[in-house]
């Protein structure tokens, strides 16, 4: 499960609309749901072995543990790994969620992670848990929830801390746990989150898989040159497929759909693009996400093009625009922001959240760009 708020059906995926061969998050020919990517049927098959085998004890990104809380207790918690796209490789962003079995948030302060590896695909839930690295995860706001994020740090939480984690409102405060992790095989994995939270240390466990390998562009690669619906898009494209919030008609912020990633590109324009369903986003981030990069156009829009690329084309048909999976598997794993540098390579990615503090010091090294309409200097012969 890639949202870190209490689980809830998610759409399948997914037809693709003009895909081209090649295109990311096309059908796939395994699992129950039509269109599922294989990778996504193997890992629900692995893992429930491994629920069979009693290793999976709280909720998972794949499947959820008990309904009913230890001892009765409303404050127990439950952690969902809110990342998406883990592989193998160096240490890379990790997010998970907390919130109790009465289905508040667990926000602030900073929370202990210790991994343990369960086992490869074709034998999940057979092996001994292997010991794995750990870390301490700091809180990362949603932006626009009314909190801050919590400082980075590298040392274990303080219990006393007055700032520490602590039981919210789950429709205001909102945000997940996040640290630098890296993992050296893949299969399944279990992290084991602890906190002193309402005056007590709780914990809570999640299993989640590690592929070999990338299904979602890495920094480094060169980025699609992707032709994405615009406000230009033809009349009989629908309003909605630009953006899922045009359903009056109207599509708001238009300098997020007024540019595409391929024109940027031949430019030699730098590009934030954001990949969100602000309507249809499960875990509800895709929005605050998605205006977040809108406000951030006001500001940078001299420096780069900003661009909002809708996921579905059609969301009653489960038809997904071919832009969207072109870049991202588009099975509830959204937002994703890219930054893709002048020279078409990406330089940052950011899954599910991202703070201003996040893309500031991106923005803020790329040059201004200058005014297509303001008078150009004479060459020195």
């Amino acid at each position: 499960m890639s949202d870190p708020h209490p689980p809830g059906e998610r759409p399948g995926a997914l037809p693709v609309g003009d895909t081209g061969s090649g295109a990311r998050g096309s059908a796939g020919d395994g699992g129950a749901r039509p269109g599922r990517p294989p990778w996504v049927a193997a890992a629900v098959a692995g893992l429930l072995v491994a629920l069979a085998a009693g290793l999976l004890l709280a909720r998972g990104p794949l499947g959820d543990g008990g309904d009913e809380p230890p001892d009765n207790d409303p404050d127990a918690l439950q952690a969902s790994v809110a990342s998406f796209d883990l592989a193998v490789g160096p240490p890379a962003r990790f997010l998970v969620g907390l919130f109790s079995f009465d289905q508040r948030t667990v926000a602030h302060g900073s929370v202990a992670l210790r991994f343990a590896y369960l086992g490869p695909r074709a034998s999940a839930g057979t092996a001994e848990p292997v010991p794995g690295p750990e870390a301490t995860a700091r809180f990362l706001a949603l932006p626009g929830s009314g909190a801050r994020s919590s400082p980075t740090t590298t040392g274990p939480p303080s219990p006393g801390d007055p700032d520490g984690p602590r039981f919210v409102d789950g429709s205001g405060v909102r945000g997940v746990y996040a640290a630098e992790v890296g993992f050296d095989r893949a299969g399944f994995w279990q992290v084991e989150v602890t906190g002193v939270v309402g005056g007590q240390e709780r914990s809570a466990m999640a299993a989640f898989e590690v592929l070999a390998d990338h299904e979602v562009p890495m920094p480094g690669d060169a980025a699609d040159p992707t032709e994405n619906l615009t406000l230009d898009a033809p009349a009989s494209v629908p309003r909605a497929a630009i953006d899922s919030r045009a359903s009056s008609g109207s599509i708001p912020d238009p300098e997020l759909h007024t540019d595409t990633i391929a024109g940027a590109l031949a430019a030699g324009r730098p590009v934030v693009a954001v990949f969100s369903t602000p309507v249809y986003c499960q875990s509800r981030f895709c929005g605050p996400i998605t205006d977040l990069v809108g406000e951030l156009a006001a500001t940078y829009g001299d420096r780069a093009s900003f661009v909002h690329v809708e996921v579905w084309r059609d969301f009653e048909a489960k038809e997904v625009n071919a832009a969207a999976a072109a870049w991202i598997t588009p099975d509830g794993n959204e937002p994703w922001v890219f930054v893709i540098g002048a020279d078409g390579t990406i330089v940052a990615r950011f899954d599910n959240v991202v703070t201003a503090d996040d893309l500031l010091p991106l923005l803020e090294t790329l040059p201004v760009a200058p005014d297509p309409g303001d008078p150009q200097p004479t060459p020195t012969p």
